[in-house]
């Protein structure tokens, strides 16, 4: 080893061993984090563990090749930093540091309304994958609209559920404004207890690039052009980890150990795909928070929020096109969803709606929105 390359050694040595702050493509600022030294390894669940930093493979493409779309649409890019090899970026947060999972979630089974498929067959599910229209819906309050995947097993009421969460938000009083951004979440206690991006112990992240809790640009515009994401939440056969890549290319970001989870420690039961939203009543109505675009599904493309390319993972580490699915819709006056197929997008589906409006009832939504959307599919 020559001394230049020494002295680069030396200066990564530095680096990894004192956090540095630096700024993102979007220009929020992230701590490049020595991999062995991020929140994960708070975990005491975690003190065995070693980094897998590869997956032991990545689903193969379907036998059948998506046909090339009419519909135009673009790639929306996430949040990267460069951060040194060995590092991983961490985003700061202006809250305090004590409250490291954000909202309060034992308040968490009120308030929240759902615009979803879900497919709860074949009985066991190893991951899932969507493409996701990106939009920058109105909140309205301390509220939350949110556009994501759910991948569960076990049961609410018995306070075995675990699930793993993907996809983008809009949630002003986590960051501060009211940017779409990409987000992770998970919880193995029905909600108990549960954690946004790296703000606690549980997801390893192996990017020193990615962001997670990242702003996503550009964003869609009403009859204009389209922007999307893709993700693929899939099981590493061979070590029992849920990794998660994004884009056509599959960039790894990282992965859930499997040691986090009790019911979802072998496979999935339950795989879902839509928005969210909370719902706080503050003016003595229906919120007008938005989800997806805010406009209704049956306006369609270039109007209307979407999910295409929708996958789920088989036993054999096949991705295989959704079935036997359900729509879960818990306030249809503000929010509906709508599926549909064609040959070029396969089975997909457009969701959301405004909210209130001046012609709905003022009436307090449907009893539905009191629970978990886990929780609400035992109710049908």
């Amino acid at each position: 080893m020559d001394f230049p390359q020494i002295l680069r050694f030396i200066l990564v040595l530095a680096i990894i061993k004192v956090a540095v702050t630096i700024k993102t493509s979007d220009g929020d600022d992230v701590e490049c984090m020595d991999k062995i030294k991020q929140p994960a390894f708070e975990s005491t669940l975690l003190k065995n563990h070693k980094i897998q930093e590869w997956p032991s493979e990545i689903p193969p493409r379907t036998v059948e090749a998506d046909k090339k779309s009419k519909l135009e649409t673009w790639e929306a890019q996430v949040s990267t930093v460069n951060c040194p090899e060995g590092t991983v970026p961490v985003r700061n947060y202006s809250v305090s540091k004590t409250d490291r999972t954000g909202p309060d979630f034992t308040s968490y089974n009120r308030g929240h309304e759902y615009a979803i498929i879900s497919q709860k067959s074949p009985p066991e599910l190893y991951g899932a994958k969507a493409t996701i229209n990106v939009w920058d819906p109105a909140i309205e309050g301390k509220e939350m609209s949110i556009s994501q995947i759910w991948i569960s097993s076990g049961k609410y009421k018995t306070n075995d559920l675990n699930t793993l969460e993907v996809g983008w938000q809009v949630l002003p009083t986590l960051y501060g404004d009211n940017k779409p951004r990409l987000f992770i979440f998970w919880t193995s206690d029905s909600y108990k207890n549960g954690c946004y991006n790296l703000r606690c112990s549980g997801f390893i992240q192996t990017s020193s690039s990615i962001v997670l809790g990242g702003a996503i640009s550009p964003t869609s515009s009403f009859g204009g052009s389209q922007y999307e994401i893709t993700i693929l939440v899939w099981k590493d056969r061979i070590y029992g980890n849920w990794w998660l890549s994004l884009g056509p290319s599959n960039l790894l970001v990282g992965y859930w150990p499997k040691e986090l989870f009790t019911t979802l420690a072998d496979y999935a039961t339950i795989a879902e795909w839509g928005g969210e939203i909370l719902n706080l009543q503050n003016f003595s109505r229906h919120t007008k928070t938005q989800m997806g675009s805010g406009h209704f599904p049956k306006e369609g493309f270039g109007k209307s929020s979407y999910f295409r390319n929708l996958k789920f993972i088989d036993n054999n580490n096949s991705l295989q096109p959704i079935q036997n699915i359900k729509k879960i819709v818990t306030n249809p006056e503000s929010y509906n969803v709508k599926t549909e197929y064609t040959d070029e997008w396969k089975s997909h589906f457009f969701y959301g709606g405004p909210g209130f409006r001046s012609t709905q009832s003022r009436a307090v939504p449907l009893a539905f929105s009191s629970c978990f959307v886990i929780y609400c599919l035992a109710l049908f």
